[in-house]
């Protein structure tokens, strides 16, 4: 599991309270590709057998198909690799504080977003398909205050449990800053130190 503390802007006391992947049922397009890449040099090799068997007695022709397999291998078992890293290093983190969506994209290139718990304003689960029906997996989304865009968890297991959970997660951290500011400026007696608390949790 990745540690939070070696990303950026971490706490000290934050603790992590989920960590997951996308629904391990989207990892099917890789099996298939995968299974492709090593059927098709042999499905070729056969195919050759039968129809032009004589193709294959020259040693130059023999040779020529092997490079090309070779080639076609190696290329598609460097694809299947990038979708599986893909898959592997996108992962979504919720803490006590904040979330995180790190995108993977190819090899070498990674992007890590982050929002606030306290906020959140909205959370909602989307299950669509009879597949992600029997299977309890979908998208959730994340609106935060003065963002027009949303977070987007894509295909995640239990998409209605991990968005009551930030819910919740985002009402306490909500109550906790407001407790702070309330002790960091008193009272909100007057209209200054109701704008002061406003501005202080404004996003």
């Amino acid at each position: 599991m990745l540690d939070i503390h070696h990303l950026p802007g971490s706490d000290l006391h934050e603790q992590n309270v989920l960590f997951f992947r996308r629904h391990p049922i989207t990892l099917i397009p890789l099996i298939l590709i995968s299974s492709l890449i090593v059927a098709l040099p042999i499905g070729i090799y056969i195919g050759l057998q039968i129809v032009q068997p004589e193709f294959l007695a020259k040693p130059e022709y023999f040779t020529l198909y092997i490079l090309g397999a070779s080639i076609f291998f190696m290329f598609g078992c460097l694809f299947a690799f990038q979708m599986f890293v893909e898959y592997w290093l996108d992962v979504f983190i919720v803490t006590d504080k904040r979330i995180l969506d790190i995108d993977q994209h190819g090899l070498f290139s990674r992007t890590v977003s982050e929002l606030r718990l306290y906020r959140t304003q909205d959370v909602t689960a989307e299950i669509k398909g009879i597949l992600h029906t029997l299977l309890d997996y979908g998208d959730v989304y994340v609106q935060t205050a003065g963002e027009m865009e949303r977070f987007k968890f894509e295909e995640v297991p239990h998409p209605n449990h991990v968005a009551k959970l930030i819910l919740e997660l985002a009402e306490a951290d909500r109550r906790e800053h407001l407790e702070e500011t309330v002790e960091e400026f008193g009272m909100p007696d007057d209209d200054d130190k109701k704008d002061k608390i406003a501005r202080r949790l404004e996003p």
